[in-house]
């Protein structure tokens, strides 16, 4: 019998965020074997994915806002089951850390990337704090399977909520499109992700101007990656420190031109305050790029001997380790030999067969009531 699979498909909203591709990246991989059922809480165009997508009908046109909808919370808790009822769905899947309230006997898998609102509560929007701190601890305390994406998530949530049944299945990375040529005229450092307090642009580019001051003088600092939030201080920032063309903002970008930025890049700096995985680490790693990355959470997890280890609240760290991978030029090139063998390690293929594995765990627990 194939597995008839209910999923939670609103990151598909946000498909250049860490959750939105991790879920397209599944469920392609997923619809090979299963029969998807796909709910949103508003109309999208979705992806070419085979699967019944279910969504409310269209009202009016309007941008979708950022923060949590009371509409949109009201359809995930209460029209999610009654379809999954209605398609006779095996298993519930969500990718996002909830749960709907009224999923009622269907199967459930939740999928936790981090407790970023009990670890780093202040860089996250005040609404999506309140979700995450009320839903999550119901999705934990209700879910047949937990799937984290590290082991130091999986760490979290048992520190958290000791009784979970939590499975780790770490995140791939989609094998680098073919490049468009990312012409630049000086050596950069490179940022990827969305621009919000966790990632730790501030201090990046803070770290960036003391290795300018400590000599740095002919390299750039590129950042890449769609606006987050509290953009204000981020543009202050970069005014006060006179960096002219120095710190380049490319936005967001197409996988195409995304991986000729990759292979342009001496290096890659991810000095965040707090992350569920990392999926620039595995991106730069696939381009055997060197990694300055935070010395917390999942980083040196993920990162290994590909990287070098830095305290985010230390812009000075971050500064230092520019300043020596910019001009050692063995271990720059020894760091980079490691990150293209531990890019291997890291594979979407992988992840969705453990996923898989999962999802029919929890509905065969159900069948075998």
């Amino acid at each position: 019998m194939t597995l008839r699979v209910a999923v939670d498909g609103r990151p598909l909203r946000h498909p250049h965020t860490g959750v939105g591709v991790y879920t397209q990246e599944l469920l392609s991989r997923l619809a090979q074997h299963c029969e998807l059922f796909v709910y949103l809480d508003r109309p999208i165009a979705p992806p070419d994915i085979p699967a019944t997508y279910r969504m409310p009908p269209v009202a009016r046109r309007s941008p979708p806002e950022r923060g949590p909808r009371l509409s949109g919370l009201l359809c995930a808790n209460l029209q999610f089951p009654r379809w999954a009822r209605a398609d006779r769905a095996h298993v519930f899947w969500s990718p996002r850390h909830h749960l709907p309230l009224a999923i009622g006997d269907v199967p459930t898998v939740v999928t936790i990337h981090d407790l970023v609102w009990r670890a780093a509560p202040r860089t996250m929007r005040p609404l999506n704090r309140l979700a995450d701190a009320v839903l999550m601890p119901l999705a934990l305390k209700r879910a047949h399977r937990v799937i984290a994406v590290s082991e130091h998530t999986r760490a979290s949530i048992l520190r958290f909520r000791a009784t979970c049944c939590v499975h780790v299945t770490p995140l791939g990375a989609t094998a680098p499109a073919k490049p468009v040529p990312f012409r630049h005229q000086r050596p950069f450092f490179l940022f990827v992700g969305t621009k919000e307090p966790r990632k730790n642009l501030a201090g990046i580019i803070q770290g960036f101007q003391i290795a300018v001051n400590d000599g740095l003088t002919d390299h750039d600092l590129v950042l890449v990656g769609g606006a987050g939030w509290k953009q204000a201080g981020l543009a202050r920032t970069l005014a006060a420190g006179g960096f002219g063309p120095h710190v380049v903002d490319l936005g967001a970008l197409p996988a195409d031109r995304l991986a000729g930025v990759y292979a342009a890049a001496r290096a890659v700096v991810l000095a965040s305050f707090h992350e569920g995985f990392g999926i620039p680490l595995v991106e730069a790693m696939q381009h055997g790029k060197p990694v300055i990355a935070a010395n917390v959470g999942p980083l040196p997890e993920i990162a290994g001997d590909a990287a070098v280890f830095v305290d985010p609240t230390r812009p000075e760290e971050i500064g230092a380790a520019m300043l020596r991978l910019a001009t050692d030029q063995p271990f720059r090139e020894r760091l980079a030999a490691n990150a293209g063998r531990r890019a291997s390690r890291f594979s979407w293929d992988a992840t969705a067969a453990q996923t898989l594995a999962i999802l029919e765990s929890a509905a065969r627990r159900q069948r075998g009531r």
